[in-house]
């Protein structure tokens, strides 16, 4: 089997999450905010400076993966990998997602984050599966049959809590973390049950509905994204948490993906 070091980079609405790949093994990552305003040179020496923190050399690296919610942010990421690592990047995409059937009568409008969990999962052996995707938004998509089946989109737990604190004069911001009540002695702990909890009961409800729909009770619910842990040991619905999902994605895009729709010659 040949020897493989993956950078992969998922650009969320949010944070930025990069990961090395030694093989198939996550050597190690990190997160930076995203930052909508970045220029190519910014990013290519956070870059630089990443990859030798790890005490890895530019010319290591096999192979270059990005998914980006954030269209602004693919041109100068695509010129500061290209630059950097002298290699083309495989940018996830409908057109470029290892063939992955999608059932949307217009591929090209779901997420790539989206895709890559579904890519990850089935390069697991993984054929029917409801992955729940808690960041700045949080998704819910099905893989039914090995292929995209649909989903849906809501907002996520740090965006309801700033549109409350934004929205109500006289509610201020609060740290999010659990209470032990859901009569609240406090205005913030109010806050927190209500958007935590408040989650959990659209949690049980929502996945309730799609396994009605797609008729299959026992199908498995898998989370991933930064509020995933802080809610898995609060409900027996979700039955594993993976904080990779996105980024094991992206790595196999970047090594098996097929280009297209790459920007590389456009920098």
């Amino acid at each position: 089997m040949k020897r493989t070091l993956v950078l992969a980079i998922d650009i969320g609405n949010s944070q930025t999450a990069i990961g090395i790949y030694r093989n198939s093994k996550v050597e190690a990552s990190y997160r930076l905010i995203t930052n909508e305003k970045t220029t190519s040179d910014e990013i290519f020496f956070r870059i630089s400076d990443f990859v030798k923190h790890f005490g890895r050399k530019s010319k290591e690296f096999t192979h270059i993966g990005l998914s980006t919610v954030v269209p602004q942010l693919e041109r100068p990421w695509i010129k500061a990998l290209t630059a950097y690592f002298n290699k083309p990047v495989q940018i996830v995409s409908s057109k470029n997602c290892l063939d992955l059937p999608i059932a949307y009568p217009r591929p090209a409008s779901v997420g790539p984050d989206r895709l890559c969990n579904m890519i990850a999962l089935r390069s697991q052996g993984v054929k029917n599966c409801i992955v729940v995707d808690m960041g700045t938004a949080t998704t819910f998509d099905v893989l039914h049959d090995g292929s995209f089946a649909g989903g849906l989109i809501l907002p996520g737990i740090s965006v309801s809590m700033d549109t409350l604190t934004e929205k109500a004069a006289m509610l201020l911001p609060v740290s999010i973390k659990w209470t032990n009540r859901f009569v609240a002695k406090n205005t913030g702990d109010a806050m927190r049950a209500g958007i935590l909890y408040g989650f959990l009961g659209q949690l049980d409800f929502l996945i309730k509905g799609i396994k009605k729909e797609i008729g299959m009770e026992n199908i498995p619910v898998i989370a991933t994204g930064g509020w995933g842990q802080m809610l898995l040991k609060r409900t027996p619905i979700i039955k594993s948490y993976d904080p990779y999902l996105t980024l094991e994605g992206i790595r196999l895009v970047a090594i098996n993906g097929n280009g297209i729709g790459n920007a590389e010659n456009e920098v």
